[in-house]
């Protein structure tokens, strides 16, 4: 046999493969182009990137999936009543979007309840409170009435007597009925008012002046305390007297047992304040941050017996409030102070040597 030859040749561009034996014709077994090759090349790319795409989308469809899903179930929580949990954000895509659309919109849904519950929980205490209150000088009131109808028997100074008590059972139902509608009249959402520029310094003394026979007929002493120079703020002076009115009332009627009340005014950071003190009994610690609130009184029992019907300190705080001030309370040994704090329009300084 003769000796084979291996050749390769490129003629125009194409491979081609020849063997041939020495002395002999050459012999060509196959021929493949360039071309077909790069096809076949580009076919398996093509395919190879079809299977790639296709098990990306089966991932992340599988994600998007699982994740609309659990959009599904925070939906399906929500319509049984549970507001608590939110469904997590995952991502900057639409589906992040709705979620945390779905998000605010749980936590605006339980505000809004959660401000139903306060609403009529208010209501009922409101309710419970007011028929406490109204019921107990009605009984007096019926009681006294049936005895001078029915008692043939009872003397003059009987009836005077029983007269008298339905007189001021009738007046103590009088004042509780107009404190509650002030209270609801003053609420900061339904009412507006007119103000105009006030003077403190000239208001207070004033207001202090008309309450001094209620100092004599308690036994108390009043000292004061005023700021050397204007004090001026906006406000609605009627309804300021109400609130200044109503702490002056109140350090009168727990006051008692300290024979003084003393009343300041005053200027810091830009805020006019009011103060009264008194130096009664203590208000305990844990009473201080209810005392504004609607028929709480510090002492345990419910009675009338101070003359007041729980809603004083409440309608001072909704006026502040109307007046974007601020109204607080200390009481400790140094003595319990009621301030009110109000923004100032225009404020002089102290005189020279004062």
């Amino acid at each position: 046999m003769g000796i084979y030859l291996y050749e390769t040749e490129i003629i125009a561009g194409e491979y081609k493969k020849v063997w041939g034996a020495s002395g002999q014709g050459k012999m060509s077994l196959g021929t493949f182009t360039m071309s077909q090759s790069v096809a076949l090349d580009a076919w398996v790319i093509v395919i190879f990137t079809i299977l790639l795409l296709v098990i990306y989308f089966i991932l992340i469809s599988n994600k998007f999936v699982m994740y609309v899903r659990e959009i599904i179930s925070g939906v399906e929580r929500m319509k049984s009543g549970d507001l608590m949990e939110e469904i997590p954000v995952q991502g900057e895509d639409e589906f992040s979007e709705i979620a945390a659309s779905i998000n605010e919109m749980r936590q605006n849904l339980y505000e809004t309840m959660e401000s139903q519950k306060a609403v009529e929980k208010t209501k009922d205490e409101l309710i419970t409170n007011v028929a406490h209150d109204l019921r107990t000088p009605l009984t007096s009131i019926l009681g006294y009435l049936d005895l001078l109808t029915q008692g043939d028997f009872l003397t003059e100074e009987q009836k005077q007597k029983y007269l008298g008590i339905v007189s001021s059972k009738a007046k103590q139902l009088e004042t509780l009925v107009k404190d509650l509608f002030d209270y609801t009249r003053y609420d900061k959402n339904k009412v507006k008012i007119k103000k105009e520029i006030l003077d403190l310094n000239l208001f207070v003394p004033q207001l202090v002046d008309e309450f001094y026979p209620s100092f004599m007929d308690h036994k108390l002493e009043c000292r004061t305390d005023f700021y050397e120079g204007a004090l001026n703020i906006e406000g609605n002076g009627e309804l300021l007297a109400r609130a200044i009115g109503n702490l002056i009332s109140n350090a009168i009627k727990y006051g008692v047992d300290g024979k003084l009340v003393e009343v300041h005014t005053g200027l810091k950071d830009k805020m006019a304040f009011v103060a009264i003190v008194n130096y009664g009994k203590i208000i305990p610690a844990e009473d201080l941050d209810k005392i504004f609130d609607k028929f709480y009184r510090v002492e345990n029992s419910r009675s009338l017996k101070t003359g007041g019907t729980g809603l004083g300190l409440a309608i001072a705080k909704n006026i502040v409030n109307l007046h974007e001030g601020e109204i607080w309370a200390t009481s400790d040994e140094s003595g319990t102070r009621f301030q009110i704090e109000l923004p100032v329009v225009q404020a002089h300084a102290p005189k020279a040597g004062k």
